[in-house]
């Protein structure tokens, strides 16, 4: 299950940057480095709680967004406004807690709120130009972490918070998408 979390993951991110190299997807170079940063916590909680291959896809993650936050000023979006840098100071200070806490429940669940409400900005724009983001990508991300969840070694809310907000955050923007460019079409 493991590895099927991570092949998903290698998909969907190989589906995005194909898009974004063609034109159709236009990448937030902040939003990289905030998820980054956001899932390196959440696979160091889950790599000191010992849970195996559940967290090769977050490893697999974090790796992608934060190799993907410099190539996406080449292609993607270069205005960040004030509430994005607020999101990259939380996911920084989430972070630092974790290293210096080495509270992994408390971790956990700060990096997902913080996830969570940090896929915002890429409803609104998703709402604003549906066309502008991947459905597939988005999907694929989600459903990656089925499999990462059924591979746990260890199952705790450290474990699993993270992992859960991300699959049903990246299912609804892929919701959304989907809806939004029917009724624009539609039109």
């Amino acid at each position: 299950m493991g590895a099927l979390a991570a092949a998903m993951a290698l998909v969907a991110y190989g589906i995005y940057v194909w898009q974004t190299l063609r034109g159709e997807a236009r990448p937030h170079p902040l939003s990289w480095l905030i998820f980054g940063i956001l899932t390196g916590t959440g696979y160091l909680v889950q790599l000191d709680q010992a849970a195996g291959p559940g967290s090769w896809v977050m490893g697999i993650t974090t790796v992608v967004c934060l190799s993907l936050c410099p190539v996406s000023f080449w292609r993607g979006e270069r205005v960040f406004p004030w509430y994005e840098w607020a999101f990259l100071v939380a996911a920084a200070i989430v972070f630092a807690f974790y290293l210096w806490s080495h509270e992994p429940a408390p971790s956990a669940t700060l990096a997902a709120a913080v996830a969570v409400l940090g896929f915002g900005p890429t409803l609104t724009k998703a709402w604003a130009r549906p066309h502008s983001d991947s459905v597939t990508a988005f999907t694929l991300n989600g459903l990656k972490f089925a499999p990462s969840l059924l591979a746990m070694a260890t199952v705790s809310v450290a474990t699993c918070v993270f992992p859960a907000a991300l699959l049903i955050a990246n299912l609804a923007v892929a919701l959304i998408i989907h809806v939004r460019r029917r009724a624009v079409s539609s039109k």
